[in-house]
């Protein structure tokens, strides 16, 4: 074992960091412009829901267009579809208002070739002697990105008039993704994805019976991750107007969420997982229960994103590793990686489209902030059963694991 990355895997960092980077800058300030440019809460549900819809099955068809190509290829046209959405938000401007289920599917086409070439692209690179100090590095160049990002995106639109802030974020976040294009020759591309039929994602569970739980686990936390990008920009700007501070609040939340992480990593053993998902799951209710309290003051507001943030990752970094645990049960699973990232992100993202749904379905019912409060509360509640679960598969494949 070592701690030193190998070249290849500190290239993929590189490439990572960038559009991390890039990403950071601009993506809390794509949902705030959306509802700037439209007035309306139910047009940026709109946009997230087609956002969900094609980034569910966008995976399916880059599955199909590359299955002769190395991850590497559907990586690249994501940052080049990437930068083409930024592009379009730059030409259109106010008149984006009129094609917002376009650019909500435009933005989840994009980020499914990008995500599906990525995820590949660190489970073929990455050994598994480096992959703890790779994550680690990873997250740490997220974390960095992830505060100084937002204050730097917040500065620009509340800084520069009208629309020219969000013009100069759009921008900047084509460059970065530009760049990070040009990076990405570096990394040698990695095996092709092979011509394992995609229909065998539907089936897994037959092969494997603890996926169908595996699955169910990731549906459900799929409905709170929804809800995480719009809740405190949208709250936050309705109550202040600035963008300003919905860049403080987005860098406090990434600060909290890294305080969070690194607690978990000294405190959490495998044996105390199903107690840390039981505590962030307390924690982000806790937090989503002071949005009640929006009316007597926006404070309210970044004290849920203290106790939120903070309390996010002792439930989603066990969580993530529910359904790893039950892949790696699987002996073929190198054979059946494919199947097994398109059945996640089906999943996953099932979660996430239902969510927005019922979301849209509240706002063209009665228009009130209290619908989006509802919902976060909602969703962190019920993530409970998704500790329960998780307790359960762990106990199902503790002897396999042995």
């Amino acid at each position: 074992m070592t701690n030193v990355l190998s070249p290849t895997t500190r290239r993929l960092v590189l490439t990572f960091a960038g559009s991390t980077t890039a990403s950071t800058i601009a993506s809390t300030f794509v949902n705030l412009f959306v509802f700037v440019v439209s007035g309306q809460l139910a047009s940026l549900a709109l946009f997230n829901g087609a956002y969900f819809f094609s980034l569910t099955f966008v995976f399916y068809l880059t599955g199909y267009l590359f299955r002769r190509s190395s991850p590497l290829v559907p990586y690249r046209w994501g940052l080049v579809l990437t930068a083409a959405f930024y592009g379009v938000l730059l030409i259109l401007l106010h008149r984006a208002a009129h094609y917002i289920l376009w650019l909500g599917l435009l933005q989840g086409i994009s980020q499914g070739f990008f995500w599906f070439g990525a995820n590949l692209m660190t489970f073929d690179t990455v050994a598994p002697e480096q992959r703890i100090r790779f994550y680690g590095v990873n997250s740490a160049v997220g974390s960095i990105s992830g505060v100084g990002g937002p204050l730097l995106g917040g500065a620009l639109v509340g800084l520069l008039p009208g629309l020219h802030g969000y013009l100069t974020v759009f921008a900047l976040a084509l460059l970065v993704y530009a760049a990070t294009f040009a990076i990405s020759f570096s990394v040698p591309p990695g095996p092709a994805l092979g011509n394992e039929p995609l229909r065998l994602s539907w089936v897994l569970h037959r092969i494997q019976p603890l996926w169908k739980d595996a699955m169910k686990t990731l549906m459900v936390r799929g409905t709170r991750e929804a809800m995480m990008g719009l809740a405190g920009v949208y709250l936050i700007y309705i109550t202040t107007h600035s963008a300003w501070v919905v860049g403080v609040y987005s860098s406090v939340s990434a600060l909290l969420r890294m305080a969070g992480a690194f607690a978990v990593s000294r405190v959490v053993t495998p044996q105390k997982r199903v107690w840390s998902m039981g505590f962030g799951v307390l924690g982000m209710t806790v937090g989503a229960l002071c949005l009640f309290l929006l009316d007597v003051n926006w404070i309210w507001i970044l004290v849920y994103a203290v106790i939120a943030s903070f309390s996010m990752p002792w439930f989603t970094i066990p969580n993530e590793a529910i359904p790893l645990d039950v892949m790696d049960c699987d002996p073929a699973v190198t054979h059946r990686r494919v199947a097994y990232m398109l059945s996640r992100e089906m999943s996953l993202n099932t979660g996430r489209l239902a969510s927005m749904l019922v979301l849209m379905g509240l706002y063209w019912w009665h228009d009130t902030p209290f619908m989006l409060v509802a919902m976060v509360v909602a969703s962190s509640v019920v993530q409970s059963w998704v500790t329960w679960m998780g307790s359960r598969i762990w106990r199902a494949i503790r002897p396999a694991a042995a």
